[in-house]
C-alpha cells in the first residue's frame, strides 16, 4: 500500500499534438499515446492512495486527437472510484483547435470539466500558440467559444500560461480572459526558458494589477476565480501539501511516472534520471518507503535532489511571486470579509467552489 496521499494525477494521454506551441517540449514527432494498460496502473495507484477526494486531469500533446481512449481511461477512472469510494473530479486540458459539439456534449453529459490553454491577447496568444505552418491559432480558438460557453461554462476553465517575454503583459491578457467571460482562471509560469530579472519584476507588477482588477470585480459582484486562491484552501486543508506526490505526480505516454514540470527537460538522457518510476513496475523503492514530513532532512534533500536541473527550475521564481502576491491578496480579501459585504460573498463562493473540487 502506497502511503502518500495523491489528490491529483495529470496524465499526458498522447504526444500528438494539432500545434508546435513554442515554450512547449513534448515530442510531437514521436506520436507516443498511453496504453490502457498502463492507464489502469496509474489510476489504481492514484486512486489507491489515502485520501477520498481526487482529481484526474488529461493532457497532451493534445487529448482530443485520441477521444475514444480518453472516453475509455475517464470511464475506467470512473468505475475505479466508484469502487474504491472515492470522489473524483475529471479534467481534461486542450488547446480547443479541435472541439466538437460531440467532444462538448460528453464532457457535459460526465461532468468533466474543460480546462482551454489560451493566452489572452491575440498578439500574445499568436506568439507562442501556432500550428505546424507558422500560423498563429487564435482566430481558430475564438471561434469555438461560443460552443465552449453554450455548454461547459460551469464547468469551464481557463489556462494562462505566462512565457518570462510577455510578462510585462501579463494584465493586459488576463485582462482580455476576463473580457471574452473566462471566470475560472490558472495562472501558469512557462519553465524551461530563462527568467531574467526584468523578467520577475514586470512579472510581479502584472500580478499585482491582476489581484487588484479581481477585487474591483469582486465589489461589483463578478467574481473571478484565481487558481491560485484556491491551492490557499488546500494549504489549510491539507497536512503534507508541500510534498510533490500530493499534486504534482504525473503519467507520461511511455508509462513513466514523474513530478511537474518534467515534461519541461528536454534531454531524453536527463527525464530517465528524475522518473520517480514507471507504470509496468511501479514506484522506486526509496519514494515507497519515505513518509513526506515538513522541515525535515529527508524531505529537504528529496525535494533539492529532484528539482536540480534547469528545466525544472527555470520558472519556479516565477510561480513563487505568483502565489506570494496571490496569497496576499486573498489574505487582504479575507480581512475585508469581516466589513465588506462584498467580499464575504466573495469568500463564501470560492470555498464553495473549493469544496466542489472544480478549481
Amino acid at each position: 500500500m502506497f502511503n502518500k496521499e495523491i489528490s491529483k494525477l495529470k496524465i499526458a494521454l498522447t504526444s500528438r499534438c494539432t500545434m508546435e506551441c513554442t515554450h512547449c517540449f513534448v515530442n510531437k514527432r514521436g506520436r507516443e499515446t498511453i496504453s490502457m494498460n498502463d492507464a489502469a496502473n496509474g489510476l489504481d495507484l492514484f486512486l489507491g492512495s489515502p485520501g477520498p477526494n481526487k482529481i484526474l486531469e488529461i493532457y497532451g500533446g493534445e487529448p482530443l486527437t485520441e477521444f475514444e481512449l480518453l472516453k475509455e481511461i475517464t470511464a475506467l477512472a470512473g468505475h475505479k472510484a466508484r469502487k474504491l469510494r472515492r470522489r473524483l473530479v475529471i479534467s481534461v486540458a486542450s488547446n480547443g483547435a479541435l472541439l466538437t459539439e460531440k467532444h462538448a456534449d460528453y464532457f457535459r453529459k460526465n461532468g468533466i470539466a474543460f480546462s482551454l490553454s489560451f493566452s489572452g491577447t491575440r498578439e500574445s496568444h499568436n506568439s507562442v500558440r501556432k500550428f505546424a505552418g507558422g500560423q498563429g491559432s487564435y482566430d481558430a480558438v475564438v471561434k469555438k467559444f461560443p460552443l465552449l460557453f453554450a455548454k461547459l461554462k460551469n464547468n469551464l476553465h481557463v489556462i494562462f500560461c505566462v512565457h518570462p517575454e510577455s510578462a510585462a503583459n501579463a494584465y493586459e491578457d488576463f485582462k482580455r480572459l476576463a473580457e471574452l467571460g473566462f471566470r475560472n482562471i490558472g495562472i501558469e509560469c512557462v519553465h524551461g526558458f530563462p527568467w531574467r530579472g526584468k523578467n520577475y519584476s514586470d512579472f510581479a507588477r502584472s500580478m499585482e494589477k491582476i489581484t487588484d482588477y479581481v477585487r474591483q470585480k469582486m465589489y461589483s459582484g463578478d467574481f473571478i476565480i484565481l487558481n491560485a486562491f484556491m491551492d490557499f484552501f488546500k494549504e489549510k486543508s491539507y497536512a503534507g501539501a508541500f510534498c510533490p506526490f500530493f499534486r504534482d505526480f504525473e503519467m507520461f505516454p511511455d508509462g513513466a511516472f514523474s513530478f511537474y514540470p518534467y515534461a519541461f527537460i528536454r534531454d531524453n538522457r536527463q527525464r530517465k534520471r528524475i522518473a520517480v518510476g514507471n507504470a509496468s513496475s511501479g514506484l522506486l523503492k526509496k519514494y515507497l518507503e519515505c513518509k513526506p514530513l515538513a522541515g525535515s532532512p529527508a524531505c529537504a534533500d528529496c525535494l533539492s535532489s529532484y528539482y536540480c536541473l534547469p528545466g525544472l527550475a527555470d520558472g519556479s521564481r516565477a510561480y513563487r511571486l505568483r502565489t506570494q502576491i496571490c496569497r496576499q491578496a486573498l489574505k487582504d480579501i479575507i480581512a475585508l470579509s469581516m466589513k465588506k459585504p462584498a467580499a464575504k460573498k466573495y469568500v463564501k463562493y470560492l470555498i464553495k467552489i473549493f469544496k466542489k473540487g472544480c478549481a
